[in-house]
């Protein structure tokens, strides 16, 4: 029975809820508010009438935009309830009642004073719902145009991308909504012209025209210089044609032949058939150029033409061999000839050359020792500005004649200070190497003196380190330190190094230098040979009886005479 009598309490609490709150969405503007009084549930809950009219608190509906909305949450929590009855505290400001999960029994308050307009109805309370209301736009609801003029016919518009048009007459009207879409770039391209792009100022309103002026400039393609080539090539044609050309021992091909992308430098070519006798020579590449090697082969001696042989040493080794004024290898090195007179010339830098002439006899072998005795005076070419006075050591040597060169003749081989000078330009003052029994070459720039800077051209630099370190370095005969060094402010192009360290063969070669760029360049020295003392011959055993007999003559005679 009880809790029969429960249910109809609960039912009834909702019932005057919900009826509060629709009297209180009618009238929101109760400012007062009497506070409930604490009822005690008794056994059988039976609801007390408050001393006056009470006026139900200002509980807004969380739906409507009142200032203290009622919190809710996507399901009801449930509050606990206990067996003894528990009296809902009251404080002076209006509280919300908040929602529970399960129902609980409230007390139910007397209804509100006035006629009820609607029934008692259980309404769900809906999720609050935030609604954004965005004013319709009316696309085309204008019409403007943008007109753009270009002088390039044919060019193509974009607005933002998409395309509009050409250019007809230096000209192009296109019509665009002035509620619609906003055009924030133009862009004008023609194939040959730089694209011109820009943003549009404003949006034309109805019926106004804004125009865009864009202007094509051709594009410039940039005159790029040629690399400046880094190798040769070496064209070969020999008499007979087809014979099989080798390159530093290694063949390549049969004549004629053209050998491309080779370093500069100087290559070993050898040209050989059957039948024939081989050819040998050194060919000089320079960069950009092709040289030529036009080896005539001889036919191979027939029987009972035999060949000799000479064996060719020199002190030091590695000297070039030249026969007949061809090249035929280094020392020490077995050359075979025909049987008669040959001239052999041995070459070595450093050195004076050997010049002598041998008779080869057919089936006899011979041998050529050469020392080679150092040279003391080379020669030197000097290139600068015609008419500039040369200094060697302090000394006046010279003019510069009318072709920009000077050679002066036998000079005493080590250091020497030349300076280069002429009126109204700073002299030219270096420390050059003049390297015996070879042509020195020195190129002396002239800078004339004025008050603006010397414009400075693209240089590059070398990077030279040795072993053993501590070598005198020379760049085209100019002294520049010791190694390891890297040197600076070298213009581009083929460069002579030279490296002198006492006890070792100088080192030359020649390195390639491109502005802006280090070259490295690392050298391992080769000592120089200890000459062998010559031991005296012991006398023959022929003069020893002449000695002999010599002083028994004069024995006899002497003894005859007394």
């Amino acid at each position: 029975m009880k809790k029969k009598l429960l249910i109809l309490l609960m039912v009834l609490m909702l019932c005057v809820i919900f009826t509060v709150s629709i009297t209180m969405a009618a009238a929101p503007d109760v400012t007062e508010t009497t506070p409930v009084e604490p009822h005690i549930i008794e056994p059988i809950p039976i609801p007390s009438e408050p001393p006056g009219p009470i006026t139900a608190p200002p509980t807004p509906i969380p739906t409507t935009r009142e200032p203290t909305p009622i919190p809710t949450t996507p399901e009801p929590t449930p509050v606990p309830t206990t067996r003894e009855p528990t009296p809902i505290p009251t404080t002076p400001e209006p509280t919300p009642i908040p929602t529970t999960r399960e129902p609980t029994p409230i007390p139910p308050t007397p209804e509100p004073p006035g006629p009820i307009t609607a029934p008692p109805t259980q309404v769900r309370t809906p999720e609050p719902t935030l609604t954004i209301t965005i004013e319709p736009t009316i696309i085309g609801g204008g019409k403007g145009y943008i007109d753009v003029t270009c002088n390039i016919n044919g060019a193509a518009v974009y607005f933002d991308g998409r395309p509009e048009g050409t250019i007809v007459n230096n000209y192009l009207e296109v019509e665009v909504s002035t509620t619609g879409t906003p055009v924030r770039t133009v862009s004008v391209s023609a194939y040959g012209y730089t694209t011109w792009s820009g943003s549009l100022s404003r949006m034309p309103s109805e019926g106004e025209t804004v125009t865009v002026n864009a202007y094509l400039n051709p594009i410039v393609t940039p005159t790029t210089i040629p690399p400046q080539p880094r190798s040769g090539a070496i064209y070969v044609q020999s008499v007979p044609t087809g014979a099989a050309i080798s390159l530093n021992g290694n063949f390549q091909g049969y004549a004629p032949i053209t050998i491309q992308n080779l370093p500069t430098g100087t290559y070993s070519m050898k040209a050989t058939m059957n039948g024939y006798s081989p050819d040998t020579q050194l060919i000089s590449v320079f960069s950009g150029q092709t040289a030529y090697y036009s080896p005539y082969l001889q036919q191979s001696p027939q029987p009972p033409r035999n060949t000799g042989t000479v064996y060719v040493t020199s002190n030091p080794n590695n000297a070039a061999i030249y026969i007949d004024g061809t090249y035929n290898g280094k020392t020490p090195q077995t050359v075979t000839l025909y049987p008669g007179n040959h001239n052999f010339v041995i070459k070595l830098s450093g050195y004076n050359d050997y010049s002598t002439t041998i008779w080869v006899n057919a089936g006899q072998a011979q041998n050529l020792p050469v020392s080679l005795t150092p040279a003391i005076f080379g020669s030197v070419l000097i290139t600068s500005m015609p008419g500039a006075s040369v200094y060697m050591d302090s000394n006046f040597q010279g003019q510069i004649g009318a072709s920009g060169t000077l050679t002066l003749p036998s000079i005493s081989s080590g250091n020497h200070v030349f300076k280069v000078s002429s009126a109204g330009y700073n002299d030219w003052l270096n420390t050059v190497y003049i390297q015996p029994n070879y042509q020195n070459q020195i190129v002396a720039t002239l800078t004339s003196i004025g008050p603006g800077p010397t414009p400075v051209q693209s240089s590059g630099g070398l990077n030279i380190v040795s072993s053993p370190s501590g070598a005198e370095t020379y760049v085209d005969n100019l002294y520049r330190g010791y190694t390891p060094a890297t040197l600076t402010g070298i213009s581009p192009g083929q460069h002579q190094v030279l490296l002198k360290y006492t006890g070792y063969v100088d080192y030359s070669t020649t390195a390639t230098v491109t502005a802006g760029q280090t070259t490295p360049i690392a050298i391992t020295m080769t000592a120089a040979p200890v000459p062998t003392p010559t031991p005296k011959s012991a006398a023959s055993p022929a003069t020893m009886i002449g000695g002999l007999l010599a002083f028994a003559g004069i024995g006899i005679a002497l003894r005859r005479r007394y």
